[in-house]
């Protein structure tokens, strides 16, 4: 039954309609046979013709009274009988139309709980619905809220890369810059100091001649005086020349020892230099100054060759002895290698 109201409660109501309006006609017919027969004329006996005059006996007459009577009662007992089979069928009319009427009422309410239950099933479901799309929006947000973070650590890393890349461009661009500015200045120095050696050298050329001047001037006028005071003695003696001997070779060692101890102090090995050997001519002002170092025989290290070169200016000035004894120090060969200096 649920299941035909669900299918077609139209239909269902549509029945229930057709079957009161018969049962209400069914009562109307009913009650007006009922009224009709309360209407009816009573029963008469009949009357004797006036014009025919007809005898008859009280006999007979009381028999026919009795009949009519008895006949009048059965009547009436059949229109009682009538009223009540009525009554009951209306009563049984009414009973039905009332079980009817609870009946339908029952489908009703069986109706409305159904409906409330379909309504309670598709809240329900939209309920579901609604917590399935607020589940789907929030993984969505949860998902793009990890894509954008992966997105901006990606972003953060490879701008960090990119600061840490420029960073060792300017670092190396920085050293470059700064070795090329050193190298400018060790080279610049270096011609300010061959310029200064050259300078000193011009100026011990010019003192040197100077002085060779003035001890001809002098060699001159002793020889001239020495000739005169011959001439005027009558007297004439041989020039005899002395050269003094002196202790050469240990000035020499004392010098060159002190000119390597000062090199060494300033040398900076590289550290991987087991077994070169580099040769350098030096060339020296008198008063110690460098005025050129060349190399003799390279080690086959640039490194190592300029680190000797570099040691050999970092010395400048060095010991060197004063007057004819630092003829021996104009020019040098120094062999470096990592024992030391020879």
């Amino acid at each position: 039954m649920l299941a035909m109201i669900r299918r077609d409660p139209w239909a269902m109501g549509l029945s229930v309609l057709l079957h009161l309006a018969v049962l209400v006609l069914f009562l109307l017919a009913r009650q007006q046979q009922a009224n009709y027969m309360d209407s009816a004329a009573p029963i008469e006996s009949p009357q004797p013709d006036a014009a025919v005059p007809v005898v008859v006996e009280e006999s007979e007459i009381a028999t026919r009274l009795e009949t009519a009577k008895s006949r009048q009662a059965q009547q009436q007992q059949e229109i009682i009988g009538l009223k009540r089979r009525e009554s009951r069928d209306l009563q049984a009319l009414r009973e039905q139309a009332e079980q009817e009427r609870q009946r339908i009422e029952r489908l009703k309410q069986q109706q409305i709980e159904e409906e409330k239950r379909l309504a309670a099933e598709r809240e329900k479901r939209l309920e579901e619905e609604r917590k399935r799309k607020q589940e789907e929006a929030e993984m969505q947000r949860l998902a793009e809220q990890k894509r954008k973070q992966e997105e901006a650590e990606k972003q953060r890393l490879a701008e960090q890369k990119r600061k840490q890349e420029e960073a060792e461009k300017q670092r190396l661009a920085e050293q470059k810059r700064k070795q090329e500015e050193a190298e400018k200045q060790r080279l610049a120095e270096q011609k300010r100091k061959q310029e200064e050696a050259e300078r000193r050298k011009r100026e011990s050329a010019e003192a040197v001649a100077a002085s060779r001047s003035t001890a001809e001037t002098a060699a001159r006028q002793s020889g001239q005086s020495s000739a005169a005071n011959q001439r005027r003695d009558g007297t004439g003696t041989g020039g005899s020349g002395r050269m003094s001997s002196g202790s050469g070779g240990k000035e020499y060692n004392k010098y060159i020892g002190m000119i390597r101890s000062k090199i060494t102090r300033n040398w900076r090995r590289p550290q991987e230099s087991p077994d070169l050997q580099v040769t350098l001519r030096v060339k020296l002002f008198p008063g110690g100054g460098v005025a050129d170092v060349r190399i003799a025989r390279s080690s086959g290290d640039p490194l190592f060759d300029r680190s000797a070169s570099d040691a050999v200016a970092a010395a400048d000035p060095l010991p060197v002895p004063k007057g004819k004894a630092f003829d021996e120090f104009r020019t040098l060969n120094l062999k470096f290698s990592p024992t030391g200096i020879r």
